[in-house]
């Protein structure tokens, strides 16, 4: 009983926190757009997570810069002196534009989105992944056969290295868990132009009938040379959303309730897998964090 009293007594902190946090972050968002008469696309993003260490508001100004201002310390620094707060709000953002040594959020200067060139070269290595993945082994090979003509096994990551070129067919579990790359690859053909939109996330991939994808895979070297991206801001807002997303199933399994309509658990962990890396979290595929 002791346990269950001290889980509950986190998840009613934890909710009270994220609360808090969308409160506070309608005020920084009615800031910016008070100070900064340029801005536009003005909206708070990350206020869904767990830790909350993500908060941020997000704008684009007059010159066509991206701005992200960290919510996080100014948010704990409100809840010691909640009277404080507009002077806390005012402090905090007239810092991130008028920094005195030009300096912004580490985080944000180590991640370095990836190219079109690398996402299309990701991409290519996927479908590699997924064809290799097929139950059917003759089919499989096809796959292995196309990558060696095209060159694409230079664009592996190791560990797929291994999966494609295993000595004997790999194990099952392996087939089944790469196989659910081809969710991953939806957010790439995205934002690559070869989606509209990104369908729902319940929507199971349909990418092996898209057209761009039938291109690409037929000239990979063109594909790639004439690779181009959707602007950044667009594929960031794309990459909140999912994570947005993925915390909601993370909490629903933590709670062990069912994962919220309109969410697919697998189809969201592999399409903000992909986004997360896109837009330049991980030192490489294999190591792209999926905190919550």
């Amino acid at each position: 009983m002791n346990f269950l009293r001290r889980w509950w007594d986190r998840q009613n902190e934890r909710d009270a926190f994220k609360k808090g946090m969308i409160a506070f972050s309608k005020h920084c968002v009615a800031a910016v757009k008070h100070h900064v008469p340029q801005a536009t696309r003005v909206r708070a993003r990350a206020i869904w997570y767990g830790d909350q260490t993500r908060a941020r508001v997000v704008w684009t100004d007059g010159s066509g810069r991206t701005w992200q201002w960290p919510l996080y310390l100014p948010f704990l620094a409100y809840r010691k002196a909640p009277e404080q707060r507009e002077a806390i709000i005012e402090r905090s953002l007239h810092a991130l534009l008028k920094p005195p040594d030009d300096t912004g959020d580490e985080d944000d200067e180590q991640r370095v989105p990836r190219t079109a060139e690398q996402v299309a070269q990701r991409l290519l290595a996927l479908v590699a992944v997924v064809w290799r993945a097929n139950t059917r082994e003759e089919i499989a090979q096809e796959g292995i056969a196309w990558a060696k003509a095209h060159g694409i096994t230079a664009f592996l990551s190791p560990k797929e290295h291994d999966f494609i070129f295993h000595a004997q067919r790999p194990p099952q579990q392996d087939i089944t868990n790469l196989g659910w790359r081809a969710e991953a690859m939806v957010p790439m053909i995205w934002a690559l132009g070869g989606l509209p939109a990104m369908p729902p996330s319940n929507e199971r991939s349909t990418s092996w009938s898209n057209p761009m994808l039938r291109r690409a895979m037929q000239s990979p070297a063109e594909f790639i040379a004439s690779a181009a991206l959707r602007p950044a801001v667009a594929v960031e807002d794309e990459e909140g959303r999912l994570l947005d997303e993925h915390w909601h199933v993370r909490d629903a399994q933590l709670r062990r309730q069912p994962v919220p309509p309109g969410l697919d658990a697998g189809i969201v962990i592999e399409r903000r897998y992909a986004l997360s890396w896109m837009v330049g979290y991980g030192d490489n595929w294999d190591d792209v964090p999926t905190d919550t």
